[in-house]
């Protein structure tokens, strides 16, 4: 049945069951790793399994049956004794609000099921007033509930969430693992080996990529970082341009392209593996024309990683278009082009 695991899951999935078997899940999971490798997917397929009236077993495997009335619902959207807590549309945070409504469905008796399921994703957006008013809930909880909570960043989810918490760590599949599922979703397996290097071989994350068109998105966004490397392009209309894509998207990139340059200029002559590099094609090509400076390099890359958390963990107050021009200033100083090289 299994309707939102990966193949790559299905161990990890396996050992939840026998946990739950023997002696019971604690009341709260705490779902952490890379983004891309499918944890709602996992939160998803517990809380359908605890809900449930009669759980499917065969030697193998156990899931939600898919038959019984809280199967049904859930199908339907309309499950009472489940709630997806996230921030509202327009704000990166979890607020206080958020945490008041799960506090008060989980302390109710169950409708359907035999208990009742809470996912708040991602943890480590909740601002102080709802982490606050969460503890309580983690410290004393309904003995009918469970609270799956999920985070890409298990260092920045606060330390009295985490101590109250059992933590279900997930891990990037083996690369052949998530090329054999991409090419088995009738992806060409040229798509799929590009899809998986862009995305960290994260394979949940590079499906989204290639299926929503954010793939040629930021190939028009690679375009415009080697017009401006080679100084071929004007500021204004590269910033323009940028500003219209997801802030978070233009730094994580400019983050990840840095990152190459680094593994280029600090592996000599002979160069980096393609394997070891997010944008392989265009950073071997930008360093054909530029050499960079390291330490401003290093001073670049955390800068751009600053900006990165504070926009995950939404904090960040940047003026982006200035943003936005000061890095790319501040790339061309440190992209010395090469002597001999005309543009």
């Amino acid at each position: 049945m299994d309707m939102y695991l990966y193949p790559w899951q299905h161990d990890l999935w396996m050992n939840i069951v026998r946990r739950h078997r023997k002696s019971g899940l604690p009341h709260a999971l705490l779902v952490s790793g890379p983004a891309g490798i499918g944890k709602h997917n996992l939160s998803l397929n517990i809380a359908r399994w605890l809900l449930c009236q009669s759980p499917a077993k065969n030697d193998h495997n156990e899931d939600a049956c898919g038959q019984c009335h809280s199967c049904q619902l859930w199908a339907a959207g309309s499950h009472p004794d489940f709630m997806l807590c996230q921030p509202e549309e327009g704000s990166r945070q979890i607020r206080i609000d958020n945490v008041r409504k799960v506090n008060s469905m989980i302390f109710q008796t169950p409708q359907i099921s035999q208990c009742q399921v809470v996912i708040i994703k991602p943890i480590d957006v909740m601002n102080t007033n709802a982490a606050n008013a969460l503890l309580k809930t983690l410290e004393e909880p309904p003995g009918e509930s469970f609270l799956l909570l999920e985070t890409e960043r298990f260092g920045s989810v606060l330390p009295t969430i985490r101590s109250r918490c059992q933590r279900i760590s997930l891990s990037i599949p083996a690369y052949e693992e998530s090329l054999a599922w991409f090419i088995g979703t009738g992806v060409a397996e040229q798509d799929a080996r590009r899809a998986l290097q862009r995305n960290g071989n994260a394979p949940a994350r590079a499906q989204q990529w290639l299926s929503s068109g954010i793939g040629e998105v930021q190939e028009q966004w690679v375009a415009q970082l080697m017009g401006w490397t080679k100084r071929q392009a004007q500021l204004g209309k590269v910033a323009d341009a940028w500003l219209k894509l997801e802030f978070s998207d233009v730094i994580t990139w400019f983050y990840n392209v840095s990152c190459d340059m680094m593994k280029m200029a600090s592996s000599g002559d002979a160069g980096c593996a393609a394997e070891h590099l997010t944008f392989a094609e265009p950073v071997t090509e930008i360093s054909g024309y530029v050499a960079v400076d390291k330490t401003k390099l290093i001073t670049f890359q955390q800068k751009l990683q600053r900006i990165l958390g504070q926009i995950l963990s939404g904090a960040a107050h940047h003026n982006k278009s200035l943003t936005i021009e000061v890095l790319l200033l501040e790339w061309q100083e440190l992209a010395i082009v090469r002597s001999g090289v005309s543009s």
